[in-house]
């Protein structure tokens, strides 16, 4: 899939295919009742003729994830219709992202946060440069990262975690002076390795 273009036109086919496989793709589900629901975008962007995509830096005053590099998003409220609506909501509460200049391209696999949470994840576009609005109490920097880092698999380390029995890779990348890893990193590798490259195969 190509991610550096040569004309806009290359960036919209980008966008075409993505829909498409992500239409494809059997979205992972998971329910766990005792964990809360929250859901995150993977914004991306035509910047410099590359696709890159928007990462966080959470505020130390956060409640959970303090310091770390995230993709938009968060819990879900009572009122939420579902869950694109929780992740559209807080790209907007965090960053001041307008709903309605996101294009959706569609929903990805669902995740497990050790802090609690089952993580659903969407993919959409956004136009570069984007004016951001950015809560302070919550954000603290935020980084576009090319997406080829990932696609191509461009970590820096990687170290074996286990929980709840299972063992999975914790994948960390380095952009900028940015540290990404934790589930942040496992997301977008996951991504890669299943819809970016086709592959099939999940980070483990």
């Amino acid at each position: 899939m190509k991610m550096r273009f040569g004309t806009e036109s290359d960036f919209e086919e980008l966008k075409r295919e993505l829909k498409k496989r992500l239409n494809a793709h059997p979205t992972r589900d998971i329910s766990k009742p005792d964990f809360k629901q929250s859901a995150v975008m993977i914004l991306l962007m035509n910047k410099g003729n590359e696709a890159c995509v928007l990462l966080t830096k959470r505020t130390e005053t956060v409640g959970t994830h303090k310091g770390q590099v995230a993709l938009p998003g968060g819990g879900a409220d009572s009122d939420d219709p579902d869950l694109l609506h929780t992740a559209l909501r807080e790209s907007h509460e965090e960053m001041g992202i307008d709903p309605d200049h996101v294009e959706v391209l569609g929903r990805f696999d669902d995740f497990i946060s050790i802090a609690g949470f089952t993580v659903a994840t969407f993919v959409g576009a956004i136009p570069y440069p984007y004016s951001y609005t950015i809560s302070r109490d919550e954000i603290d920097d935020f980084v576009e990262v090319p997406l080829s880092i990932f696609a191509e698999l461009r970590y820096d380390k990687k170290k074996e975690f286990e929980f709840e029995g299972n063992k999975y890779n914790i994948y960390y990348y380095y952009y900028n002076n940015f540290e990404i890893w934790g589930l942040t990193a496992r997301i977008l590798t996951d991504l890669s390795k299943k819809i970016l490259n086709e592959c099939g195969a999940p980070s483990q």
